[in-house]
């Protein structure tokens, strides 16, 4: 088999050496800021030479993951990070945040590695990040086998091959967000998609739980693929994980004939069952009623630091076990005493507890040498050099007197409805909501492209666009900053939301790439709205967020959890799942008074046509729609 990078996650020291002494090819880690599993106890800056040196020495590459959204005022510090992480040279670093792309090829770094949050899903995306400079691009996990393909024919990709997987697209996920503020994109993720939620007043179901991804009966067919790097998912994993599944990878690897031998390796790897996800045929079989991790060891009972519990598996003494409680609370314990009869001892007194469930989610077998990553030295940036990599020279603050705005309709159709508004407004119609039926121009629409387009719509997209433009049309929005590319030359070019544009950076590299407006992200708070250089995006003020975007079909259309109602609708490729409740911030415009676009989604199923006339009413007295909410605008996003 072909020579293919398997790539590690550490999520500290001794993940690190589990993964290197098991025989992978590179490793991934994140810092104590700025990445996506700010869970994992992950390395310090000033560890950085220390653990390069010891990978090095072992043939290692090491990545290093920056693929969190930065805020406005989070910029000074990550100037100040990436500047020693410069200087500590690491072998790649793995971005989502477009002002991290920015500042370093201003700092003259070219090992970037675009992350799969910034959700690459075809061949037009690799082209992109390689036209403008990423090494590599990590592909989004909802793909099939051709599609894996098509994306790698045109430049260095990199795919998951096992662990879990989240139920939304990566980079697309609100639902922790909407629930109280930890932005998944921040690396803060409550995990929703493990939860059981309500489809009737007597049944619950883990609808969105998916089972952990193992491709290890496709490695060969990945291979002639083209694809360049194998991904182990696992940063919040223990050690005897990362050891286990990374060598099972390595023998498969290195001699595919062992194949069986490195399945049996994984039978017991801690996980979910498995699912090959959309290389594996039917998708719907991807979804478990099981959503926890471990070996599951039975239902026992506590009395004080005392467990009580029959299994015909065997624990050892320094064994972890994971506790749950119901739906969400959990606790991890080792085992400090074992007696006969199947009672246990564990390190912490609990509470009584009648029934909880026992899940073995480590082992004490594994035996690794030991290692000393020491502290080094690593030159700060000056004050000045900050100032001027930082500069904004076209943050230049624009007098706007007429109000702007800009509305999300379902279709053209839908513009008749609408009250007579005293703002220059523009309407947003999606490609995939109205099909081909266009056939006349129609004034301000601005015909929008879907947040996904699979590789076999990919021509037939640009011909409509192309047919659209020679009608007339000359204004587009995009979903994903790829999607330049399917757009015909000179025509006008708005990034909608989905475009993460949280900082003046950001803004910056895409108004670089043709960006000429753009929609500020839906997750947002009021101190990095008014933290803006510049005030010329449209802000949301009145939006239903999809909490959920995937291309996992689900059957049931609305379900609850204990405070919400939601949603499912099939649009289009995707799932998406809403709330039942709008966000409307119209009263906080008095403390966003610089802001003069607008942008109103009244294409969500929760809004219909007769509502339009009451919703401007409420516009135009700042007040807030009555039973709406306000997301992190009120408490903040973390």
């Amino acid at each position: 088999m072909a020579k293919i990078e398997l790539l590690a996650p550490a999520g500290n020291e001794e993940s690190l050496v589990a993964a290197v002494e098991a025989g992978c090819d590179a490793v991934y880690l994140g810092l104590s800021s700025f990445n996506a599993r700010s869970r994992a106890k992950n390395f310090h800056i000033e560890q950085v030479p220390s653990l390069l040196e010891y990978c090095h020495a072992k043939g290692v590459k090491v990545f290093i993951t920056l693929n969190t959204l930065i805020k406005n005022n989070e910029l000074t510090d990550l100037v100040k990070l990436l500047y020693k992480l410069v200087e500590a040279g690491p072998d790649a670093i793995i971005v989502q945040d477009f002002a991290l792309f920015y500042l370093l090829q201003k700092l003259n770094y070219k090992h970037i590695h675009f992350s799969t949050q910034a959700g690459i899903h075809n061949s037009l995306g690799v082209k992109f990040a390689h036209d403008k400079g990423a090494e590599r691009a990590i592909l989004a996990r909802e793909l099939t086998l051709t599609e894996i393909e098509a994306a790698s024919q045109v430049g260095e990709t990199e795919i998951f091959i096992h662990g879990a997987l989240c139920y939304s697209m990566s980079g697309a996920c609100l639902f922790s967000s909407y629930l109280g503020g930890m932005s998944a994109n921040r690396g803060k993720c409550k995990q929703p998609c493990r939860r059981a939620f309500n489809l009737t007043k007597k049944k619950k179901s883990h609808i969105f739980s998916l089972k952990d991804f193992e491709l290890i009966d496709y490695l060969p067919q990945l291979v002639k693929a083209g694809v360049k790097s194998f991904k182990i998912e696992g940063r919040m994993k223990r050690a005897d994980y990362v050891s286990q599944v990374v060598s099972a990878y390595r023998m498969a690897l290195d001699d595919y004939s062992q194949v069986d031998q490195a399945k049996e390796l994984l039978s017991n790897d801690y996980g979910r069952s498995k699912t090959q996800y959309f290389l594996g045929g039917d998708v719907s079989q991807s979804i478990t009623q099981e959503p926890f991790a471990g070996i599951f060891l039975g239902y026992a009972k506590l009395r004080g630091n005392r467990l009580f519990f029959q299994t015909p598996l065997i624990c050892q003494l320094g064994d972890k076990i994971k506790l749950y409680y119901g739906e969400e609370d959990s606790d991890t314990f080792t085992i400090t005493k074992l007696v006969e009869d199947g009672l246990v001892e564990i390190s912490e007194k609990l509470a009584n507890n009648e029934k909880v469930a026992v899940y073995k989610v480590s082992s004490v077998d594994i035996k690794l040498p030991k290692i000393t990553l020491t502290s080094s030295y690593l030159p700060n940036i000056s004050n000045k050099d900050v100032r001027e990599l930082l500069v904004r020279d076209n943050f230049i603050p624009k007098k706007m007197n007429k109000k702007n705005m800009y509305i999300r309709l379902k279709a053209i159709d839908d513009i008749a409805n609408l009250p007579k508004l005293a703002y220059n407004t523009k309407f947003l119609i999606g490609l995939d909501t109205y099909g081909n039926k266009v056939d006349r121009l129609v004034k301000n629409v601005i015909w929008e492209l879907p947040v996904f387009v699979p590789e076999s719509d990919l021509e037939k997209t640009k011909s409509y666009l192309d047919k659209l433009n020679k009608m007339g049309y000359y204004d587009f929005a995009i979903s994903h900053i790829s999607q330049m590319y399917l757009l015909p030359a000179k025509v006008n070019i708005l990034a909608n939301e989905n475009i993460y544009t949280m900082n003046d950076l950001a803004i910056k590299q895409v108004k670089e790439w043709g960006i000429s407006s753009y929609i500020l992200p839906l997750e947002n708070d009021i101190p990095n709205l008014n933290h803006y250089s510049n005030k010329d995006g449209i802000l949301p003020i009145l939006f239903t967020p999809a909490l959920f975007t995937s291309r996992m079909p689900v059957k049931q259309a609305f379900i609850k959890d204990n405070k919400n109602s939601y949603q499912i609708v099939r649009k289009g490729k995707l799932t998406y799942t809403y709330s039942l409740d709008k966000v409307c911030i119209f009263s906080f415009l008095k403390k966003l008074k610089d802001y003069n676009n607008f942008f109103l989604d009244l294409s969500t199923p929760n809004i219909s046509p007769d509502e339009y006339s009451q919703i401007f009413e409420y516009f135009k007295k700042e007040e807030n729609i009555p039973n709406t909410k306000k997301f992190n605008f009120k408490k903040g996003l973390w």
